[in-house]
């Protein structure tokens, strides 16, 4: 379980430059779940998850994950940046190595693992965001755009981590790459059963079709977390604050209102394919 307790947090306090970016974040996020961050440009996202792993520490308040403070004065911060893997957006910012494969084995090496099982981590990683073993010995600047987003995964998943956090995984792919990063995220939720996902994201889409949970973020407060139906269901007010729900559901709305009897719970293509061949399989017009 990972928690927020009442967390704030305010940016150059005391000079004229101060900012509250977060204010009175509660969240609950179970083991093994998948839950999508949301939030307009500014709306504290980046800033939450940093907190994730210490690397801000809130003004106020506390993060817990499995009944361990992180936010606590004496707290292993090593220990807690192997249980919590943060996966930034630009993967050039954490792929430095002259190989692939050293880039991936950083993180076991640096826990002081033997070779043997250094290299066990780096093929098992590799393997997991499908990364052929083809690229391990190149160089990760050759990669393409997918491919270094699934090196920077491999490499913090060879530590194993309790928490895996993606900061904008699929932002700049082009479709195909886009598909192969949510695969991803769906393979490990359903081989690492126990992990907690967190990813952010500004596409609804990716939201609907992989996100167990919601958390919308607005203004450095949360504005609206549930399920994913639970919350693509405050439409209105997403709107409002610069979000939206995904353009399938726009569409399935407005053949409502032309008189299609479609589910108000619609929010992939897939689940709009089905509900209209139902429809059409049951001898209603379309």
């Amino acid at each position: 379980m990972l928690k927020a307790e009442n967390v704030n947090y305010v940016y150059q306090a005391g000079s004229p430059f101060e900012k509250q970016a977060l204010s009175d974040i509660n969240i609950e996020i179970p083991n093994g779940s998948i839950t999508a961050l949301i939030g307009h440009t500014g709306s504290g996202k980046s800033t939450l998850i940093q907190h994730f792993n210490a690397l801000v520490k809130p003004t106020s308040g506390k993060i817990i994950i499995d009944d361990i403070d992180i936010t606590a004065p004496k707290t292993d911060l090593k220990l807690i940046r192997r249980k919590v893997g943060l996966v930034f957006q630009y993967p050039e910012h954490q792929l430095f190595e002259e190989t692939v494969y050293k880039d991936i084995a950083f993180g076991p090496v640096n826990m002081g693992l033997d070779r043997e099982e250094t290299d066990k981590r780096v093929r098992q990683s590799a393997y997991l965001v499908g990364l052929k073993e083809k690229y391990l010995e190149r160089s990760p600047f050759e990669l393409s755009g997918g491919q270094k987003r699934r090196a920077a995964i491999a490499g913090v998943l060879a530590m194993d981590p309790d928490v895996l956090i993606l900061d904008e995984p699929t932002a700049g792919l082009d479709p195909k790459g886009r598909d192969g990063i949510l695969n991803i995220i769906r393979t490990l939720h359903k081989k690492k059963k126990d992990m907690i996902i967190i990813f952010v994201s500004h596409s609804m889409e990716d939201v609907a079709k992989t996100a167990d949970n919601v958390i919308v973020m607005n203004e450095g407060h949360i504005e609206l977390q549930g399920t994913v139906p639970q919350v693509f269901a405050h439409a209105e007010r997403l709107r409002e604050i610069g979000l939206n729900v995904p353009q399938i559901t726009l569409l399935t709305d407005r053949l409502r209102k032309a008189g299609c009897p479609l589910p108000e719970d619609i929010y992939t293509v897939e689940n709009a394919a089905k509900a209209i061949s139902s429809l059409i399989g049951g001898g209603t017009r379309v």
